[in-house]
């Protein structure tokens, strides 16, 4: 509200950016969203706010902001998939987030608060690309790991967002198609059992084999064993990954066992 200095009556006015009766404007909204995607708690926003107006701004005003995300999170995860991606790129994003126990205990100021404790989540990606440059995140689902069960929920429902699509099993191969609207076909291949994320998978064994087999004279052996587990995710097929598997195993158990423990377990 704006007030004459001469007569100190109030003035009408018309506002661009402003709304009426309105204490805090739009960047606001955007910067609680921003900050909540940063995990900036909410005391850290409240105390910027504070700052930058000269008074208080509540915890729960800015948490009413940010809950306006959950009715758009549930219509992304909704939405038709109208066109097609060309690729599909799948990925799994590994952070660590508290969770509040059973087990309660007083803060600073003696107020009883539930304890809490980190627990790793990992956030499934489905990234696609299109022939003229675009790239859009189509879904994402948070899961307590990468096996197959928790990628299995992310692809069924991408597959229920596209329109005429078919899934069929068969040889232990799982195949997603999409039809969309007309478009270019696309076809999701899970060529084992388990989905991983191959990169991070070899990235693990490397770092293990390192481990078990350190410094510049074994250099050369690190590199044999890389490159035969390299030709285990070159297969054509999951019965002849396994086979590949088997032959790497059984030759190097026993000189790199950490290297080969991360390469057999699950995740």
């Amino acid at each position: 509200m704006l007030e004459c200095q001469q007569c100190q009556h109030d003035v009408i006015c018309h506002y661009t950016i402003l709304e009426k009766f309105q204490r805090l404007w739009l960047d606001l909204d955007q910067r609680a969203l921003f900050g909540s995607g940063l995990s900036q708690s909410l005391h850290h926003l409240s105390q910027e706010w504070s700052a930058m107006l000269g008074s208080s701004v509540g915890l729960r005003t800015i948490n009413e902001r940010i809950n306006q995300l959950e009715p758009l999170t549930r219509q992304a995860h909704s939405e038709p998939i109208t066109q097609a991606p060309v690729v599909v790129q799948f990925d799994g994003i590994w952070l660590t987030r508290e969770v509040p126990q059973d087990t309660i205990k007083l803060d600073t100021r003696q107020r009883q608060r539930h304890q809490r404790t980190s627990q790793g989540v990992v956030v499934l990606v489905a990234l696609g690309f299109w022939e003229d440059g675009r790239r859009e995140i189509l879904d994402w689902q948070i899961a307590k790991s990468e096996d197959h069960a928790e990628w299995e929920t992310l692809l069924h429902r991408l597959w229920q967002r596209g329109s005429h699509a078919t899934e069929g099993v068969a040889g232990g191969r799982a195949r997603w198609q999409w039809g969309v609207g007309g478009s270019r076909r696309l076809r999701l291949r899970l060529l084992s059992a388990t989905l991983r994320c191959l990169f991070h998978k070899q990235r693990n064994v490397a770092d293990k084999s390192r481990e078990d087999l350190p410094g510049k004279d074994k250099k050369e052996t690190r590199q044999q064993l890389l490159e035969q587990i390299r030709k285990i995710y070159q297969a054509e097929s999951p019965g002849e990954a396994r086979q590949r598997l088997a032959v790497v195993v059984g030759t190097w158990r026993e000189r790199p066992p950490k290297a080969m423990a991360t390469l057999e377990r699950g995740g």
